[in-house]
């Protein structure tokens, strides 16, 4: 049976727009949490000028104005997967690419290569379900400060109405013996820049993007994917010091370069993963081919993610709230409005059954 922890109807973001419903519940029995948002309507995809599509000239002004949902985690465990659901109200499913991107933040702890909040997991059209095993997981207090923000692209040709997400979170209880190995978030997008799009424009032809990071703390990558547009064939991650390809995945492309799936690479499940070690210098590269004959403004990103296993936990560094990173990222995060979701009681949530 599913408990109703926390309940939004509709709350104003505007004095005359009300924010989509959202919703979160625990269903204890499968230890899941359920994040559901909607219905909510979604006019067709204005484009810039008779040429422009998918991703083209797509900016977070494009799409729906939804805000983003500040509540905070129901449930004390470790995360150990996602799966996002797109339907109708009546359950009946919608494309997965009305979906541009939804993230799931942890406000109150940094990032591992960034001075910002967590991402606890981020995902967009081209991105399947995760579960990791249960020897590993991200763990999450309850009570812990989330928010839920998400980008939407209608390519249709028509408006839809009553879209309806579910994001979907396996979890592994305190009491789980043996006791999961904590793992963490890995993020590197490109074209990071606080507090703007990290999105950037497609020349025509074969185009390489890149940029160089570091982790906070050492550690071992035990799994990691990639996030890319339309006509992105490829992302790698590479040893910034020896240009060694360390980690090579391959965008899937239909016959006319539209993005259908990234692969993924498992690196912990037989051995113990890839080392990346604090200072060091690792690069992201991302490649196209732009076959339009033709720019595409803000046509591309690139990004990859992953999970990543510190050797010592305690030397993770603290978030500073007050770095100007962190400020405008949660600025940005909050640049459509902010819907601050009530605790509900104790009492509303149904217990495990026996």
């Amino acid at each position: 049976m599913l408990g109703s922890l926390f309940t939004l109807a509709t709350i104003a973001v505007s004095d005359t727009t009300p924010a989509p419903a959202f919703t979160v519940r625990v269903d204890e029995r499968r230890h899941e949490v359920i994040l559901r948002l909607g219905p909510f309507p979604l006019p067709c995809q204005e484009q810039e000028d008779e040429h422009a599509e998918g991703h083209e000239g797509m900016d977070h002004g494009h799409g729906p104005q939804l805000p983003s949902y500040r509540f905070a985690w129901p449930v004390s465990g470790w995360a150990r997967g996602f799966r996002v659901e797109i339907s109708d109200p009546a359950g009946k499913p919608l494309s997965r690419r009305l979906l541009h991107h939804v993230n799931l933040s942890h406000l109150d702890r940094r990032s591992l290569t960034f001075p910002m909040f967590e991402k606890i997991m981020a995902a967009g059209q081209e991105t399947d379900a995760v579960m990791l095993p249960k020897t590993v997981g991200v763990w999450i207090a309850q009570g812990t400060e989330m928010a839920l923000s998400s980008m939407w692209t209608n390519e249709t040709g028509e408006d839809l109405e009553g879209v309806v997400m579910e994001l979907v979170l396996p979890y592994l209880p305190p009491n789980t013996v043996p006791r999961p190995t904590e793992v963490r978030p890995f993020s590197m997008d490109v074209g990071f820049r606080p507090g703007l799009t990290a999105g950037f424009d497609l020349d025509t032809g074969r185009v390489e993007f890149s940029r160089e990071f570091e982790v906070a703390v050492d550690g071992r990558l035990l799994g990691i994917g990639g996030h890319m547009h339309d006509y992105g064939y490829a992302i790698e991650l590479r040893d910034g010091e020896t240009g060694k390809v360390l980690v090579p995945l391959k965008g899937k492309l239909d016959p006319d370069g539209k993005l259908l799936g990234v692969s993924r690479k498992v690196l912990g499940a037989t051995g113990p993963g890839l080392r990346l070690r604090a200072g060091r210098r690792y690069v992201v590269v991302a490649k196209y081919h732009n076959t339009t004959g033709r720019r595409l403004k803000l046509g591309a990103m690139a990004a990859m993610a992953g999970i990543f296993t510190p050797d010592r936990p305690e030397l993770w560094p603290a978030l500073d709230k007050n770095d100007p990173v962190n400020v405008a990222e949660l600025e940005a995060l909050g640049q459509n409005g902010w819907v601050t979701v009530p605790d509900a009681p104790a009492k509303s949530r149904v217990p495990k059954p026996h």
